[in-house]
């Protein structure tokens, strides 16, 4: 009887643990390949908000080129031209500037947050003729002046910066990598191009337009991947983007401040998934997507990485989660399902042995 009763309780506890491993294993599949649909979605849509998000910058520089040269804007107009890019930046919140050098090394600039309560917005010219004159002038919503000055120290030359050299150079939209903006010390990037007019299409200077990306790390931010899932935008040269911890502003020399890269560590399993993909993340075009698996801290990690799409911004989404946070919904389900299997087995022990002594009983 005793055998008996043994047996059927190894033929049940067989039965349960063999159907749980099954499922488990099933399961375990099927989930990881959701959470690999899921974390490419996610990619996806990081990639096309990010490409929402610096589209309009290069049209603006764009339409500018164009009213230029079709003389609708004139370039040495300087009010005209100021009240133009103040225009432009009332209509576009995500735009933290707009500016045009000439190649005399005059300089019209419009920018947001002067004094947000009585001047929201600042006008800076450069003149350089009959001689060099910096003037700064706050203007309100209205584009009403307020806080005339001069700068006599000023001695800026838009000649010499990155995105006056790079646009200088070629017909079309040039992107600067990420840095910190001078004036507003937060990071972000500059889209600028070539300005030509009159019949023999002169050059009358580059237009810029500064955006700053803190908006790419606050929409990180609202990502819901997993309980410990992130996702990070990166630049090709391993420059930290976006990130869901917006502080990526890092000491360098001196006063100054630098975006924080891969190498800094402050992200161990960011760096170890760019490392993951095979010839590193600038082996990837424009465009492409892949999956990425990776062990960092002990853990198996899945992710996702894909290009922009943009050919002149070489920037890289990046998502990632443990497979912990993927497969522990399973594993808690299989531990309760496997305690009830257990606990059917007691019962069924029980019931066997109080029915076999009435029986033997009888």
């Amino acid at each position: 009887m005793k055998r008996a009763i043994a047996l059927l309780v190894l033929l049940q506890l067989a039965a349960v643990f063999g159907v749980l491993g099954l499922s488990y294993v099933t399961g375990q599949g099927i989930i990881l390949t959701y959470a690999d649909r899921l974390t490419q979605r996610i990619a996806r849509d990081t990639t096309a908000f990010t490409t929402e998000f610096l589209t309009p910058a290069a049209d603006a520089a764009l339409l500018t080129r164009r009213l230029a040269r079709s003389q609708v804007l004139a370039t040495a107009d300087r009010d005209r031209l100021a009240r133009y890019f103040f225009e432009i930046l009332q209509t576009r919140s995500d735009f933290s500037g707009l500016y045009l050098g000439r190649p005399d090394g005059s300089f019209t600039f419009v920018s947001r947050d002067e004094d947000p309560a009585t001047a929201p917005f600042s006008v800076k010219q450069v003149m350089t003729r009959p001689g060099r004159e910096v003037t700064l002038v706050g203007v309100d919503a209205r584009f009403v002046p307020r806080n005339p000055r001069t700068d006599p120290d000023d001695d800026y030359d838009p000649r010499t910066r990155p995105w006056y050299v790079a646009a200088a150079r070629q017909d079309g939209v040039a992107w600067t990598a990420p840095y910190v903006f001078f004036t507003s010390r937060r990071p972000g990037i500059t889209v600028s191009a070539p300005v030509t007019g009159g019949i023999n299409g002169e050059f009358r200077g580059v237009v810029g337009v500064d955006i700053e990306i803190d908006a790419l790390s606050a929409f990180l931010e609202t990502l819901d991947i997993s309980a410990r899932g992130a996702a990070a935008i990166v630049a090709q040269d391993g420059t930290i983007i976006a990130h869901r911890d917006p502080e990526l502003l890092v000491p360098a020399e001196g006063d100054s401040l630098r975006l924080a890269t891969l190498a800094d560590g402050d992200d161990p399993i960011l760096a170890r998934a760019a490392d993951s993909i095979e010839g590193g993340i600038d082996d990837l075009f424009p465009g492409e997507i892949r999956l990425a698996r990776f062990q960092a801290g002990g853990e198996t990690w899945r992710g996702a990485v894909q290009r922009l799409p943009l050919e002149r911004t070489p920037w890289t989404v990046m998502i990632y989660l443990p497979e912990a946070d993927i497969l522990g919904p399973l594993s808690g389900l299989v531990r309760r399902a496997a305690a009830l299997g257990l606990i059917a087995a007691a019962l069924t022990v029980f019931v066997l042995v109080v029915f076999g002594r009435r029986m033997l009983r009888g």
